[in-house]
């Protein structure tokens, strides 16, 4: 596959947050302790849907878990696209990463195909890439793995948690739960 082009993407997208993760909506924490398809172990990033349905099935992954729901507004100008544009990989190169078993290929030690490709998407200055959902056929998933609070400045893609009521902000940092 040779590198894809970089699109600047705006809209909404959907993250399921496990319950030790719903205060710091914006960390990534998560996936940087554990690694995930699209993000090597030690490599924060944050895992969205492009549809609410989307981001539960990819979060449950067969396991019915509690978790918070939560919609994002996200802007960047720099975005990979590795899908065909109806959900499914967009070569061969996307779908042997996306029938990978990353987590096998990663505790034998080996390195799984798809951080080979973050690794080339992020050097040609990608902060994300939209790619298959796994979880459900047709569905696009948006992993970032460069981000920042669009109140603040910062590199890459800006990221508004909507969060009216304040309910994610951190106990004992001003508003919370009401």
């Amino acid at each position: 596959m040779t590198a894809p082009d970089l699109h600047p993407i705006a809209g909404r997208f959907w993250r399921m947050i496990r319950v030790p993760w719903q205060r710091d909506p914006l960390s990534g924490e998560g996936a940087r302790l554990y690694g995930g398809r699209w993000n090597a172990k030690g490599a924060p990033a944050l895992y969205l849907g492009a549809s609410h349905d989307v981001a539960i099935a990819e979060y449950h992954r067969g396991l019915p878990k509690p978790g918070t729901l939560v919609p994002y507004d996200i802007r960047s100008d720099a975005i990979a696209d590795l899908t065909d544009g109806a959900g499914r990989p967009r070569d061969a190169e996307v779908a042997d990463a996306v029938r990978c078993d990353w987590t096998a290929r990663m505790r034998a030690g080996d390195i799984p195909p798809s951080w080979l490709l973050v690794e080339r998407m992020m050097a040609e200055g990608a902060a994300g890439a939209l790619v298959p959902s796994v979880q459900h056929r047709g569905g696009v998933c948006l992993v970032l793995w460069s981000w920042h609070d669009a109140a603040g400045t910062g590199e890459r893609a800006a990221v508004t948690v909507l969060d009216p009521m304040g309910d994610l902000i951190p106990l004992g940092a001003g508003a919370g739960p009401r």
